[in-house]
């Protein structure tokens, strides 16, 4: 469909939208920009590259790299909004990666375990036999439970007071 018969509200590209101008059939953004998204990407990459920067780019480049080099601009404006540092490189790096642990994986295939299928076996509890003893400890091993303290446990409530300063850190004033 050629520009001039779109509808009126419709008829500017996403950039022009954002820079606030007329669009017409010469436009250099309107190939690239045109969909629901236009504005959304254009945006991105105007904050990352400046409008002159992608006009010089787009200019000079035929009009199907002009198609490739729209979609790399707006795939890096995107990679450095995310990671304003290392941008598309961080992509990169995280594709390597995944293909060195494939090269590594593919020459060091590692073993599958083979699960030992029991039907008498219950996954969800261990399952004790009742003949098993209790396990004993010694009753001076085992610490008492709350409010089970005897009195010989517990030191005399003035000696808490000069203990506390020691270990709780707290100090009287006197």
């Amino acid at each position: 469909m050629p520009w001039g018969n779109i509808p009126r509200p419709w008829s500017r590209c996403g950039a022009c939208v954002v820079l606030n101008r007329g669009c017409n059939s010469q436009c250099i953004f309107a190939p690239y920009f045109h969909c629901e998204d236009g504005i959304a990407h254009f945006v991105a990459i105007r904050d990352v590259f400046t409008v002159r920067n992608v006009v010089n780019i787009l200019a000079l480049l035929s009009v199907s790299d002009s198609f490739w080099a729209s979609d790399t601009l707006l795939f890096e404006a995107q990679a450095r909004l995310q990671d304003p540092i290392y941008g598309c490189v961080s992509h990169i790096l995280a594709l390597q990666q995944q293909d060195l642990l494939f090269a590594y994986y593919s020459l060091h295939p590692q073993p599958v375990p083979q699960l030992v299928q029991n039907p008498s076996w219950n996954y969800d509890l261990p399952i004790i036999p009742e003949d098993v003893p209790y396990p004993s400890f010694p009753e001076a091993a085992l610490p008492p439970y709350p409010g089970e303290a005897s009195s010989s446990q517990m030191p005399p409530p003035n000696d808490i007071d000069e203990l506390g300063s020691v270990v709780f850190g707290n100090r009287h004033r006197y």
